[in-house]
């Protein structure tokens, strides 16, 4: 059974690349971005490039889509005239339940015999790789979970209608997400007087056995990489916790934070080096904006 990737960046190349290693066959994919972007990585991998998405649709059994939340959609309506009869459609983007009901009921309303399987990847791709853990639901997750696991892959398929598996993602990114917002805040804030160190020091100081030092870098370090797709994942989560009737009164606050970020990020010359950097970043652009604004 041969898998077309649509979307090939980074979580797209670890899962290939641990597939691969662990003896998955034939592999195609396609991306939207221009070619010499991922392309060479695609080749090393041993995946062959696609000139179109029409074409991994209309070659590959298995369809695993890796975008972004904002093409979710786009990207089902585009592949589903071109799916093969009895396809699998796995929906691997960080949306809302609706968004993932809504990419569900598009596959199979242009190819009734498509199964779909939305999935929920519930740990940062990268290092797991193909091993980063899943939870899927939708009528194609057992197909999903049968295919994946002989691969070492930790498929965890989730009974009911489809949207729950991206629930729990979604509650699991309020607090992680919001963990950044309000990390990338209180330590950039703090290197306004080059302080960052010492109110890491009171962190671990305070809980020594939960390693805040650790996640908060860690964090730091993935929005400086991700900065607008990670502000658009939060804006995700207050969609779902409004659509389910919760006020996503801290996820708002978080995402204003997170799209600040990606803001400044978006008018630097240049990517910070590392996760200082980028708090220095921050904090130069906050003490500007105060500056400028006269208060």
């Amino acid at each position: 059974m041969n898998i077309g990737f649509v979307g090939f960046g980074e979580a797209a190349s670890a899962i290939a690349a641990g597939l691969r290693q662990a003896g998955a066959g034939d592999m195609m994919a396609y991306d939207a971005a221009p070619v010499e972007a991922w392309k060479s990585r695609a080749e090393r991998l041993g995946v062959v490039p696609a000139e179109s998405l029409a074409d991994v649709a209309a070659a590959c059994d298995v369809i695993f889509s890796l975008v972004t939340a904002q093409a979710a959609v786009p990207v089902a309506q585009e592949a589903a005239p071109h799916l093969r009869e009895n396809a699998l459609y796995a929906d691997f983007n960080s949306c809302s339940p609706s968004v993932k009901r809504a990419v569900g009921d598009i596959v199979k309303g242009v190819r009734p015999s498509v199964r779909y399987a939305a999935v929920a990847v519930m740990s940062a791709v990268k290092p797991l790789g193909h091993r980063v853990p899943l939870v899927v639901d939708g009528d194609g997750a057992s197909a999903l979970a049968a295919l994946l696991r002989p691969y070492g892959c930790q498929v965890e398929v989730l009974q009911g209608e489809v949207g729950g598996a991206a629930l729990l993602k979604m509650c699991r990114s309020a607090v992680l997400k919001g963990l950044e917002a309000l990390f990338l805040e209180a330590l950039s804030a703090a290197e306004t007087m080059g302080l960052t160190e010492r109110v890491l020091d009171s962190l671990d100081a305070s809980f020594p056995a939960h390693r805040l030092r650790e996640l908060a870098m860690y964090l730091i370090e993935r929005n400086r990489e991700h900065a607008k797709r990670r502000a658009h994942e939060l804006s995700e989560v207050s969609e779902t916790l409004r659509s389910i009737g919760f006020e996503p009164a801290v996820a708002e606050g978080g995402y204003r934070r997170l799209a600040r970020a990606a803001e400044v990020l978006e008018n630097l010359p240049d990517r910070p080096k590392d996760a200082k950097a980028w708090l220095q970043a921050l904090a130069d652009a906050e003490t500007k904006r105060h500056a400028e604004n006269g208060s």
